[in-house]
């Protein structure tokens, strides 16, 4: 699919005029060939088939939202069907005759500009032509006389292999040239973070360094409260410069491989406090240019986009702004307001204005008046900015007077913004890691209508993949999946630590689970049942929003008191510290210090659940086990625990044959320990 898109997406620029050329030419050329200059054999049934194909693709932006995804294969199926096929079948249909030949001759040009793919071309012809061929001679109660001019093979082999080769080299050529312009680009903003970095990493450590105003007067210190103020108001502009880099960087970066906005990284955000940022953020040139600027919120609002790509649009203004002002008393009044179906930032300066004639060019790219070292970009950008976001901006300016740029955004829960957060679930994946049907066939049914890329595993494919293949959007874990598999799990999510997309467990609320999840991974536990009926909300908040994440929700596995448990170690310090602790937590707890006694404390005690080590004098821990389990005695499918310090395969591998039930890994957190316990009590 990823070939077929491409494809498709070299294509694109040219396919409505493809589209509308086919689906008026095959209909025009059936007169052609039939009255003008009449031919052995026409069919006007293939041509109409051509006909509608080709109109697909001339209305294919009329095509349902459900349906876009398929287009770029219904393509490449039409490439196939009307030309290859199409243009081969009538050659052999006409006996091989000239005219016929070299309209083969055509298609062949056609099909190697339109399918860009050598391997995708070369397939497509031979099983096309291939099947023409069956058809005509075969399948056909009157094929043609002429089977096949030998003459002719050589020179569609040619056309064929030196057209693909030419135009190979060329598209080679070019993204080539594309690659490094990319290479370039990225290259430079990755390292221009190197020296930022540390740079700013320097003045944290300044920072730390400098002491306050209140110990500056100690008998260590030689600075003044002067120099003091000073040193501060470099390092917060420097700190000021650094962030304003990055988050230009950030913009160059995210659209260096985009012809427009990106919108990967669109979410729900404050407008004031974008506002905010950007104005105290922005690099004036005077200290008094901020004081210039008044901020006005009669409503603040939430609008679906990327703060940096916001604020940068911001800086755009001010830059402009500051730029062209013409009096001392120059002002900038920013307002927040809401008005009909939309909200709006009015963002208005009373500067040089602007001429009318100059008005209209204002948002064109390259356009720009009176200004030295611009490329005339800032305000086409912002209208990007505002198109992507499904706004729009206009102004308004009285000469010498004032400017007015309003910048409208709809409301957020309104039609427009739902309509882009389906175009961008689109270009969303996700990952489902479980085996619950139910689970799995509503996330296939959702991907259908929503768009969104599902990859559905189970919990051994997923330990087989490496840390760098979990870059999905959303990761969804199926908790129940993993019941009784705590050494998978753990494996799960060293898996998961590098991933930048949310990590959701799903739990069902009737079960209990345990509570060692990772601490360092970011999890938001949501109930099945409530994921089933309100998936398009959570999506929605885990796309697009900034939810909690509270771990707290999974529920846990209530600790069973009372309990009596048996510690089975050589090692006194460690068996006497662990059964302390249990005892703390409401067991009962008996001691064993090999193997041998363990087993007379079973046949002494009625014990519910044994902690076993492994290494022990006289009987060690799988000898203890293999007699208990092969025992008649009521204790042989007593729940055993290896409690062990080897944790190679090795080791796993005799403790699941010796049959124990589970193992700890020593020393373990009072958490696990009591987490494994409530496992088997």
């Amino acid at each position: 699919m990823e070939v077929i898109k491409k494809i498709y997406k070299y294509s694109e620029p040219n396919l409505t005029l493809v589209g509308w050329m086919g689906f008026v030419g095959f209909p025009f050329y059936y007169y052609v060939w039939c009255y003008i200059f009449p031919q052995t054999y026409e069919s006007l049934w293939l041509r109409i088939v051509g006909a509608i194909l080709f109109s697909g693709i001339a209305f294919r932006k009329y095509f349902p939202k459900s349906l876009q995804k398929y287009i770029p294969a219904y393509y490449l199926v039409t490439v196939g069907l009307c030309l290859p096929f199409f243009f081969s079948y009538m050659m052999f249909m006409n006996n091989w005759s000239t005219v016929w030949t070299m309209s083969f001759m055509a298609s062949i040009f056609l099909h190697i500009l339109l399918v860009h793919d050598t391997r995708v071309m070369a397939a497509q012809a031979i099983l096309c032509i291939a099947a023409a061929y069956l058809l005509a001679y075969v399948l056909n109660s009157s094929a043609p006389s002429v089977y096949v001019v030998w003459e002719y093979i050589p020179i569609f082999t040619f056309t064929y292999v030196f057209g693909t080769l030419f135009y190979f080299r060329n598209q080679a050529e070019h993204e080539t040239k594309v690659s490094i312009a990319k290479s370039f680009g990225a290259g430079i903003a990755h390292e221009m973070r190197n020296p930022l970095s540390a740079l700013k990493a320097s003045f944290e450590v300044l920072n730390s360094i400098i002491p306050s105003k209140t110990k500056a007067n100690g008998a260590y210190y030689h600075l003044s409260n002067q120099e003091l103020d000073l040193i501060e108001e470099i390092v917060t502009d420097a700190d000021e410069t650094i962030q304003n880099a990055n988050q230009t960087i950030d913009l160059l970066l995210t659209s260096i491989d985009e012809t427009r906005v990106s919108t990967s990284t669109f979410r729900k955000h404050s407008m004031c406090e974008v506002v905010e940022g950007a104005i105290k953020s922005f690099p004036y040139k005077k200290a008094a240019d901020e004081q210039a600027i008044k901020f006005i919120v009669l409503k603040d609002f939430d609008f679906l986009g990327s703060e940096t790509l916001l604020r940068y649009s911001l800086y755009n203004l001010l830059k402009n702004a500051f730029y062209y002002q013409s009096s001392s008393d120059f002002h900038i009044t920013v307002m927040l307001r809401s008005v009909g179906n939309y909200n709006q930032l009015i963002f208005r300066d009373s500067g040089a204005g602007i001429e009318p004639d100059v008005m209209e060019h204002i948002f064109k790219d390259f356009y720009t008046v009176g200004k030295s070292n611009s490329y005339g970009l800032g305000l086409p950008f912002c209208s990007k900015v505002m198109g992507a976001v499904g706004g729009d901006i206009s102004c308004r300016s009285e000469l010498g007077m004032w400017t007015e740029f309003i910048l409208s955004f709809p409301r957020y829960d309104s039609t427009a913004v739902g309509k882009l957060k389906m175009e961008l679930m689109r270009d969303k994946s996700i990952l489902y890691i479980g085996n619950t049907t139910v689970l799995e066939r509503h996330l296939l049914e959702q991907s259908f209508y929503k768009g969104y890329r599902l990859n559905s595993i189970d919990v051994t494919a997923a330990l087989d993949k490496q840390e760098y293949e979990f870059e999905f959007d959303i990761v969804l874990v199926d908790l129940d999946s993993l019941s009784g598999q705590r050494d998978k799990f753990k494996v799960l999510e060293s898996r998961l630590t590098f991933t930048e997309g949310r990590i959701v467990y799903l739990y069902d609320k009737r079960n209990t689970y345990h509570s060692d999840f990772d601490r360092h991974l970011t999890i938001f536990p949501i109930e099945k049942s409530y994921f089933l009926n309100n998936s398009q909300e959570v999506f929605n908040e885990l796309m697009f929003e900034s939810p909690l994440s509270d771990r707290n929700l999974v529920p846990k596995k209530a600790t069973v008191y009372g309990k009596t448990i048996m510690i089975a170690d050589d090692n006194h310090s460690l068996r006497t510290y662990t059964a302390i602790f249990l005892e703390k937590q409401g067991y009962h707890v008996i001691q064993a210090q090999d193997g041998e006694q363990a087993i007379q404390q079973l046949e002494e005690h009625p014990i519910d659940l044994v902690l076993m080590d492994i290494e022990m004098p006289k009987v060690d821990g799988i000898e203890a086990t293999n007699v208990i389990r092969h025992s008649e005695h009521e204790y042989s499918d007593i729940p055993i625990l290896a409690h062990t310090g080897d944790s190679s395969r090795i080791s796993i591998d005799k403790i699941q044959s010796a049959g124990m039930n589970d193992y700890i890994i020593k020393p373990a957190e009072g958490t696990i320990l009591m987490d494994k316990i409530s496992d088997w009590l």
